[in-house]
C-alpha cells in the first residue's frame, strides 16, 4: 500500500553553481543544473537553490520546505499539523545538521481543509520569526493534464535509502517526469528515483524557458519503500489561500472518497482505503492472506495468515502442578495427572528442591513448640524440652542462677 513521507527525499547526480545578489542574499534563479535522472540511492548531495531548507523539530530532521516570501515557507500539511511551532526551526544550507542559517518559526498554518485520513489539501505555510537570508522562489500559477511527461526537479533532505531509512539531513535533488495530474495533485513513477521519508513538503520545481525555477508542488506521500511512486500537492491549486494570484480555493468539504480513509478498513477479507482521491479495494483472500491492521505502517493491508494458536492439552495445568486438598495435580507429557497423597499417608506440598508439587512425608508435630533439649534461661529459671515435654526449674529457690553449662552443653542451675 502506501506511506506518508515524513522527512525528505534523495537526489540524482547534479552540478550546481550558487550565486549571490547585490543585497547579499543567495539566489537560485540562475543556478545551472544538469538535467538527467540517475538512481537516488548513492546519489551526490546538492547545494543549489538555497531557498530550499530543512524543517527541524526538537533538533531532528523533520521535513523540507521552500522560502516563497521573506518570512514565508511552503511545506506539506502533515509536516505541521499537530506539531508545536515553538519546537520547530528552519535550517538553510546543504547540510541540515550544520546549517548556514537556523531560523526560529513563529507560527505554522496547515490548510484549513487538510485531511490526515485521506491526505487531501496536504499543504501548509510556515511563518518565520525573521527574514530568510535567501531570495524567495516563485511559484507555478497554472498546471493541467498536459504536464504529464514533463520533467520536474525535486529537492529535499530525506533519506536516500527507503529500505534501511538512512541518509536524512543532506540536501539532494533529482529530475523526474510526471505520470499523472489531478485537480490538486500530481504523481510520478520513475523506476530509478523517488522522493522518500523526510522529503515531505519539499519542492518540485518547473524550469521555465528563461531557466527560472518555480515551485510546482510539495511532496506529500508515496509507497512504503520509496521504490514505486510518489505524490505531490499542486501549489497552483492553492494560490488564493497562499496569497498569490486569484485561483479559487478548492472546496475543503468535498470528500471524493465518501468517508473512506487513507488508513483504510477491513470489509471481510477485503481492504478498503482512500488514495489519490479514489476508493481502492484489495481482495486479500485471493492471495491466501487476511485483512489486518499494521502497527508498523499505520494502515490496514493484506497480511500473511497467522499461525494457529497451539491448543493447551492440559487446560492450564502446569508441570509445576498444584495441590487440591491432599491431591497433587500436574501436567506431564501433554496429559493431566493426579496423585492422592493421603492414600500413602503423605501430604501434598511444594518440593523446593525439585521445583514442583509432590506427595511428601508429613512434617512431625513439635510437642514442645520450639523449646529444645539445650534449653534457655527465662529470668532465673531454666526452660527445656525433654521426653516431648516442656520442663522448667526455678534456680533461685536453690540459691543458684540460670546459665550455660559448657561442660554438659545445656542450660542449667549454676
Amino acid at each position: 500500500m502506501r506511506s506518508i513521507l515524513v522527512a525528505i527525499f534523495s537526489i540524482s547526480l547534479v552540478l550546481s553553481i550558487s550565486a549571490c545578489s547585490d543585497d547579499g542574499k543567495a539566489t537560485g534563479d540562475n543556478t545551472q543544473i544538469a538535467e538527467h535522472t540517475t538512481r537516488i540511492v548513492g546519489g551526490s548531495s546538492y547545494d543549489g537553490l538555497p531557498a530550499v531548507g530543512m524543517l527541524v523539530y526538537n533538533g531532528n530532521p523533520h521535513c523540507t520546505g521552500t522560502v516563497i516570501g521573506p518570512r514565508l515557507v511552503v511545506t506539506a500539511g502533515h509536516c505541521v499539523n499537530g506539531f508545536s511551532a515553538s519546537r520547530m526551526q528552519f535550517a538553510i544550507g546543504p547540510d541540515g545538521y550544520n546549517p548556514q542559517a537556523l531560523l526560529a518559526v513563529s507560527s505554522t498554518e496547515p490548510h484549513p481543509g487538510y485531511n490526515a485520513s485521506n491526505i487531501t489539501n496536504d499543504i501548509a505555510l510556515v511563518h518565520l520569526a525573521q527574514d530568510a537570508p535567501v531570495e524567495p522562489m516563485g511559484v507555478v500559477t497554472n498546471m493541467d493534464s498536459s504536464w504529464v511527461g514533463k520533467q520536474l526537479f525535486f529537492v529535499g533532505y530525506g533519506v536516500d535509502n527507503g529500505y534501511n531509512q538512512t541518509g536524512a539531513g543532506k540536501k539532494r535533488a533529482v529530475w523526474m517526469a510526471l505520470s499523472g495530474v489531478s485537480s490538486t495533485q500530481f504523481r510520478y513513477e520513475d523506476p530509478n528515483a523517488n522522493t522518500c521519508n523526510g522529503d515531505s513538503g519539499g519542492p518540485a520545481f518547473y524550469r521555465d524557458s528563461n531557466g527560472k525555477y518555480l515551485v510546482a508542488g510539495v511532496t506529500s506521500y508515496g509507497d512504503q519503500y520509496c521504490a514505486q511512486y510518489g505524490v505531490d500537492t499542486r501549489v497552483d491549486a492553492y494560490l488564493d489561500w497562499i496569497g498569490i494570484g486569484d485561483n479559487p480555493d478548492p472546496d475543503p468539504q468535498q470528500d471524493p472518497c465518501n468517508g473512506e480513509t487513507y488508513e483504510g478498513r477491513c470489509d471481510g477479507q477485503t481492504v478498503v482505503w482512500c488514495e489519490n482521491n479514489k476508493v481502492n479495494r484489495q481482495d486479500c483472500a485471493a492471495d491466501g492472506k487476511v485483512c489486518a491492521y499494521s502497527d508498523e505502517h499505520g494502515y490496514y493491508g493484506c497480511a500473511a495468515q497467522p499461525d494457529p494458536q497451539p491448543t493447551d492439552p492440559c487446560n492450564g495445568e502446569t508441570f509445576e502442578g498444584r495441590c487440591d486438598g491432599q491431591t497433587v495435580i500436574w501436567c506431564e507429557n501433554d496429559q493431566v495427572n493426579q496423585q492422592d497423597c493421603s492414600a500413602d499417608n503423605k501430604q501434598c506440598t511444594f518440593d523446593s528442591d525439585k521445583g514442583y508439587y509432590a506427595c511428601r512425608d508429613a512434617q512431625p508435630v513439635d510437642p514442645c513448640n520450639g523449646e529444645t533439649w539445650e534449653g534457655r534461661c527465662e529470668g532465673g529459671s531454666v526452660i527445656w524440652c525433654e521426653n516431648d515435654k516442656v520442663n522448667s526449674l526455678n534456680c533461685s529457690q536453690y540459691g543458684k542462677s540460670c546459665g550455660l553449662n559448657n561442660a554438659k552443653g545445656y542450660y542449667d542451675c549454676l
